[in-house]
């Protein structure tokens, strides 16, 4: 029970079309000896990225060093990290996003040519020294996209769209997860997990691991039991989420983002990028220029509550 995550490719559940495509690249790199290339994986967080990131290390019997892209602010700091790896290493940059905008143009030569430029000496004495490093594959995850010069983003040789998983491929991880937990649950407990889990993994990992815990204690507890001690109402929706909707509806106009961060207490990149996403790709609400506001369905999930 230590770790629910996979480690090589076939144990990955979902996301066919990703897996057959990353194998035949792996399969491809290990019959040339050449390195594979720099990948970006975006979309929504708890889907996979960094999961797949380590399998793909482990395919290649590689070295992975992991670092967040907000940390990578100076030369230096890229720099640093770079003379650290070695012939085949992967590098796993979290949010690449993050890095400062002025330092990219130092990751290009890095990515293209594996070598960096380094200024020797002072003004007039100053020269530049490019320096070869192994090569290696760049591993950038982000969940948003749009933040990612278009510059960098060309640079990725193989570029993965992570979205929301189907309730058949979320099925099959609920299960994996309680095979590896040796958990039994009914059919029916374990659709309703996957009910409740937004199609999202890391949020599958979590209720199951709570599921287990409380199951230990009680083994009589349902799941809705369990779902509703940790917040969770119905389709996946959480108190946040809810506290979200009830501002809406309580609302006889379209609202802005600040103002309903003021109603919920929650900052705007929190409601951005963790509760309205899932609210707007499931037709809880709709934003338009004016604000957001709640959909047919939005109310009707109130009022059945």
């Amino acid at each position: 029970m230590d770790t629910l995550r996979p480690i090589k490719l076939e144990e990955f559940k979902g996301k066919e079309k990703i897996k057959n495509n990353l194998k035949i690249y792996l399969e491809s790199v290990k019959k040339t000896g050449k390195t594979l290339d720099h990948c970006l994986f975006y979309g929504l967080a708890g889907t996979g990225k960094t999961t797949l990131a380590f399998i793909i290390a482990n395919e290649l019997n590689s070295k992975i060093k992991i670092i967040q892209g907000n940390s990578l602010q100076k030369n230096i700091d890229i720099i640093n990290i770079a003379l650290t790896l070695n012939e085949g290493d992967v590098l796993f940059i979290d949010e690449i996003h993050a890095i400062n905008p002025q330092i990219i143009e130092m990751l290009y030569s890095i990515m293209e040519d594996f070598t960096i430029n380094i200024q020797l000496g002072k003004e007039l004495n100053s020269r530049i020294t490019k320096l070869k490093i192994p090569h290696f594959t760049l591993i950038g995850a982000t969940t948003n996209l749009g933040k990612l010069p278009t510059s960098l983003e060309d640079r990725f040789g193989i570029n993965i769209f992570f979205d929301q998983y189907s309730k058949q491929e979320i099925i099959e991880i609920v299960c994996d997860y309680l095979r590896k937990m040796n958990l039994h649950l009914s059919n029916n407990e374990i659709k309703l997990i996957a009910d409740n889990t937004k199609g999202i993994p890391r949020i599958a990992n979590k209720i199951v691991r709570r599921v287990y815990d409380f199951k230990i204690v009680n083994p009589n507890i349902t799941i809705r039991e369990v779902l509703k001690n940790i917040d969770i109402i119905s389709d996946g929706i959480n108190r946040f989420d809810m506290q979200y909707l009830l501002a809406l509806n309580n609302s006889e106009k379209e609202m802005g983002i600040r103002t309903i961060s003021q109603l919920i207490g929650l900052d705007e990149f929190t409601i951005e990028t963790k509760i309205e996403p899932f609210l707007i790709s499931n037709n809880y609400i709709n934003k338009t220029n004016k604000g957001r506001m709640l959909t047919k369905k939005g109310k009707l999930f109130l009022k059945n509550i």
